[in-house]
């Protein structure tokens, strides 16, 4: 049996030792390795999968990590990171402790930056390239960009600056067509034609290409040749997300994107990750609903069709459902022209990658009091996903701004009734909620009766309460089961963070005592404006305040995550009998 080539690279000068001849053969390791992977871990198989070859005649032209080799995201680094010395933790893939979900220098010298959002490679790469040059560094700069940057803003303003400047900037372009979704847009249609060099030459740069993305002379030839440039370079290659595994080329969308632990077996899928009902497929089914019911009602996606779960409802509804690309700030202010003609849009987002688009929100949107309802998916902990991902921010940045009401569900049951609310409103709103399936009110517990209009929730009312639970989001169920067997402890549901329901929030911090719970930084969260309101009232309680702390919280098992910071039912009884424990102020 002839003796595998990757156990013996450890760094990528092992591969530059290989003879050219066993390239393809350590391509076909790589491609067997990152299956078997995926298969045990999980994890965004079809990228890294379409990337083998390229990945491999980058390791081999140039230097890393002299030259800096920047990717755009990560989804398509696996290979990278097992020819960088983590071939033996990869079984620890988006665990806690283990390897990073996307590039994160801090694990690897040869990740160039951490990278977990889209169109970030060419601006950075840029930067490295011309920092190196102001220092008198050696090095080379690679940005390595999907098709799919090319529909992001951020990568059209460092393409300009970059054919400006005239460094030797490399720009591979990693084609395969897609993102999650099918690229949109007049660009990606360009690629496929002649125009695509006039493009990408009208800009500045040494247009070579398109190439084959899995032919390796070719590709290495045409990486040497802009490794030797003196001007800004773009290599032009097209490749097939998912090559080399049946079911990721059959199915681009989902299983060519990411997928959990699967078997393959004799050429067949046999076993793949199933799925309850989530928060995600509650929004998008009360929004059909909304759509159906009334005309005015749009809804807008950056490049989310699938992870926000609104595939049938374009299907239902494709001229009222827009994926505007990898493009947040656009499709914030898209939106606000939208609700500028009447139309009620909703803008299903990501809470991560809402944070891109903050001037819009402010400036666009929210100036002008314009009715946009931001539905914002994968607020707080997301698991594997890790830092970049992580939900935090979006309480904390958005709250300041007046006019913006921000409410948040306990279940699936309130997304109806918490979008209904939001479409009535005159100006900006938005509703955040969790990644993961939709928890359900015990029978014994559920609020009753239901919450209306725009107040808090009582979901149990001691008559002589000593100590008082008050928190945001699906929270309200660890809550509950805290305080289940304590007849003199209240736990009240806010719903909505603005406006605050100061009525409820003072009656809850009448006994003294109070703990705010929230899955989201609790530096200018909820918990931040229960102090602010009590500092002017002048009412003095005890306060503790649970929620994500003040550092980048890394990758890791979102319920695990949730029992260390303490917002699990035990973390919240803990905090509410150490309230009760101390003296009485």
């Amino acid at each position: 049996m002839t003796e595998r080539l990757l156990p013996r690279i450890h760094d990528p000068k092992d591969l530059r030792a290989l003879p050219e001849s066993d390239l393809p053969r350590l391509c076909e390791e790589l491609r067997e390795d990152i299956i078997a992977l995926c298969g045990r871990v999980g994890g965004h198989l079809g990228a890294s999968l379409g990337a083998v070859e390229l990945i491999v005649a980058l390791h081999r032209v140039f230097h890393s990590p002299q030259d800096a080799l920047v990717f755009d995201v990560g989804h398509q680094a696996y290979a990278h990171k097992l020819l960088t010395g983590r071939r033996e933790r990869m079984d620890t893939l988006r665990q806690a402790g283990g390897i990073a979900p996307f590039l994160d220098p801090r694990e690897s010298p040869h990740d160039a930056l951490a990278a977990g959002h889209a169109s970030t490679a060419v601006s950075a790469a840029l930067g490295m390239l011309q920092g190196r040059r102001l220092r008198g560094l050696p090095g080379h700069a690679v940005a390595v960009v999907g098709d799919g940057a090319l529909t992001g803003g951020l990568t059209f303003e460092g393409l300009n600056n970059s054919g400006g400047m005239h460094l030797p900037l490399v720009v591979v372009l990693n084609d395969n067509q897609m993102s999650i979704s099918a690229n949109v847009g007049a660009i990606p249609a360009l690629l496929r034609t002649s125009g695509a060099r006039a493009f990408f030459e009208g800009l500045g740069f040494t247009y070579l290409g398109p190439l084959d993305g899995h032919e390796l002379p070719t590709l290495l030839h045409a990486l040497r040749e802009a490794r030797a440039s003196s001007r800004p370079v773009v290599v032009h290659a097209l490749t097939q997300k998912g090559r080399g595994f049946p079911p990721a080329e059959a199915d681009l969308q989902t299983r060519g994107h990411a997928m959990g632990p699967y078997e393959w077996r004799d050429g067949k899928l046999v076993r793949s990750r199933g799925g309850q009902r989530t928060f995600s497929e509650a929004f998008a089914s009360a929004v059909e609903e909304l759509m159906a019911r009334d005309a005015r009602v749009v809804t807008v996606t950056p490049a989310m069709l699938e992870g926000s779960a609104l595939v049938r409802l374009q299907q239902r509804f494709p001229e009222r459902v827009f994926d505007v690309g990898i493009a947040e700030s656009h499709a914030v202010t898209f939106c606000a022209g939208l609700a500028a003609t009447g139309l009620r849009p909703v803008c299903a987002i990501y809470s991560t990658f809402l944070q891109r688009a903050y001037d819009q929100i402010i400036h666009d949107v929210c100036l002008p009091g314009l009715p946009v309802l931001f539905a914002v998916d994968r607020a707080g902990l997301v698991g594997a996903d890790g830092a970049t991902h992580q939900g935090t921010y979006d309480v904390a940045s958005l709250r300041p701004i007046p006019g913006l009401t921000l409410m948040a569900p306990v279940t699936g049951g309130d997304v109806p009734e918490l979008l209904a609310t939001a479409l009535a409103l005159p100006g900006p709103s938005l509703m955040r909620f969790p990644r993961g399936t939709l928890p359900e009110w015990p029978a014994e517990l559920a609020p009753e009766p239901p919450g209306t209009g725009r107040g808090a929730r009582w979901l149990k009312r001691a008559r002589a309460p000593r100590v008082s639970l008050l928190t945001l989001g699906p929270l309200a169920l660890s809550a509950l089961e805290a305080a289940a067997a304590e007849p003199d402890w209240s736990v009240v549901d806010a719903r909505f963070v603005t406006p605050l329901d100061e009525a409820a929030v003072l009656e809850a911090a009448a006994c003294g005592r109070l703990v705010v719970a929230e899955e989201g930084t609790t530096h200018g969260g909820l918990g931040s404006a229960v102090l602010e309101l009590l500092a002017a009232r002048r009412v003095t309680a005890r306060v503790t305040l649970l929620g994500m702390p003040d550092v980048f919280l890394p990758h890791g098992d979102a319920r695990v995550q949730r029992a260390q910071l303490g917002l699990d039912a035990a973390g919240l009884r803990r905090a509410a009998r150490a309230l009760l424990e101390e003296e009485t102020p």
